[in-house]
């Protein structure tokens, strides 16, 4: 099952993993300082972001589609082999993210009953909270601000956080008539999960 989460837009960033050695006073060089940054263990292979036009906000550059490990999705409780890309750009904003199916048997077939949606946005939380309004509720996600908010004709539940370009958001659903797994029950404890894979505030 797939669905469409609000606008996205986003850009890629080149990771650049740079070696360093430092030379003793006898001249024999020492690995005292070897920068190795590990890259995400993703098993499916996106298509890169799209390009995000010039504007007055910086681009998005956290791309979760590549750096937010399978483990992490695993845990969740979501599939990351369905991970696929789930992008918008706009002209003054971006949404950049992956979307993710949950999948459990029902009637003797393996189906997909609720998706996952995390996205890296340059918009600010305060233009979330003015968004939605009343409908908006405050809460922290490992330390981090955060509003929640529930769009009930979707059976959806989204998490919006503090993050790397601006926002970080997070959509959980679920489909009612296939599973009694009640996606909004689980949105607070999904977003932490995944929060934790997030670069440090």
């Amino acid at each position: 099952m797939k669905h469409v989460a609000i606008a996205v837009a986003l850009a890629s960033t080149s990771l650049v993993l740079v070696g360093c050695s430092s030379h003793s006073t006898s001249g024999e060089p020492t690995d005292t300082a070897t920068s190795t940054a590990a890259k995400p263990s993703v098993a499916v292979s996106v298509k890169p972001a799209p390009n995000q036009p010039r504007n007055s906000r910086s681009p998005v550059q956290f791309d979760p589609c590549v750096e937010i490990d399978d483990g992490t999705v695993t845990k969740a409780g979501f599939d990351p082999k369905t991970r696929e890309r789930i992008d918008q750009v706009h002209d003054d904003y971006a949404f950049i993210g992956c979307i993710f199916e949950r999948k459990q048997e029902v009637r003797g077939q393996t189906l997909g009953v609720g998706s996952l949606i995390i996205s890296s946005t340059n918009l600010t939380l305060d233009e979330f909270r003015k968004r939605e309004g009343n409908a908006a509720s405050e809460t922290k996600v490992n330390g981090r601000e955060a509003i929640t908010y529930r769009k009930q004709a979707e059976e959806a539940c989204y998490v919006v956080t503090t993050g790397p370009d601006g926002t970080f958001d997070m959509s959980v659903s679920s489909m009612g008539a296939l599973t009694d797994w009640n996606a909004c029950d689980h949105s607070q404890e999904i977003a932490a999960i995944v929060e934790s894979a997030l670069p440090a505030k």
